[in-house]
């Protein structure tokens, strides 16, 4: 029986956060509320959903692919930082991973103990890419 793949979509709130100076909390909300607030919003990485959801009846379902793995994002909150250091860790496994010098140790932590197959070099390029906005 062949399977199939249904999206759907969640009603939510995504939460940003601005620094401004004010005196009091009431005068910051209401700088902040004003169409003429030019500050920058940063996304908190904080999203709210809730249970109500709508499954799209023309383009929500498809077949699943031969061999595909259906898996769920997950999601961090890392300052700009914490996503350099990243970037480069990844970057010196795909050098690695290209000399084949990969220690047993790091071979665990990226298979997961096994769990899973690792990234290969062309994989970690374009997570690389996802990463770095």
């Amino acid at each position: 029986m062949p399977k199939f793949v249904v999206s759907k979509g969640h009603d939510a709130f995504v939460y940003y956060e601005t620094v401004l100076e004010a005196d009091t909390p009431e005068e910051a909300r209401s700088l902040v509320r004003s169409v003429h607030y030019e500050g920058a919003w940063l996304p908190t990485g904080y999203v709210q959903e809730f249970d109500d959801y709508e499954i799209d009846e023309h383009s929500g379902v498809r077949l699943l692919d031969d061999g595909e793995a259906v898996e769920a994002f997950l999601t961090i909150g890392v300052t700009a930082h914490e996503r350099d250091a990243l970037l480069a860790g990844l970057r010196l496994l795909q050098l690695a991973l290209g000399r084949g010098d990969l220690e047993p140790a790091l071979e665990n932590i990226v298979t997961n103990d096994g769990a899973h197959t690792g990234l290969d070099p062309t994989r970690i390029d374009a997570l690389c890419e996802r990463i770095n906005v």
